[in-house]
């Protein structure tokens, strides 16, 4: 089984490492590089992230960066129909105008 954490901050790509153990809160498999430890056993970096007592590190910086960015912007509704094509890699008609 390998690691079901995403790496990067606009543009995730799967971490593909073996998987050593898993989160105590979610339920996620991991591998050594992205568990964090904490009072509730190990965990995600989002996990992390989001309850108290877990030691931060570099992954999870990079998940409250990447949760504080899609927040702020909102998700996917600022993409025009062009982008969303892009990311989506499907064909979307009318792509020159925003969407509101």
């Amino acid at each position: 089984m390998t690691c079901q954490w995403q790496t990067g901050l606009l543009v995730p790509q799967p971490c593909e490492a073996p998987a050593m153990g898993g989160c105590s809160l979610c339920g996620r498999s991991l591998c050594m590089m992205h568990t964090v430890s904490g009072p509730n056993g190990p965990a995600c970096p989002n996990c992390a992230n989001s309850n108290q007592g877990y030691e931060q590190n570099e992954e999870t910086e990079l998940e409250s960066s990447r949760s504080s960015y899609y927040t702020q912007y909102g998700g996917a509704q600022y993409f025009t129909n062009r982008d969303r094509q892009s990311v989506e890699r499907e064909e979307v008609e009318g792509y020159d105008e925003f969407e509101t």
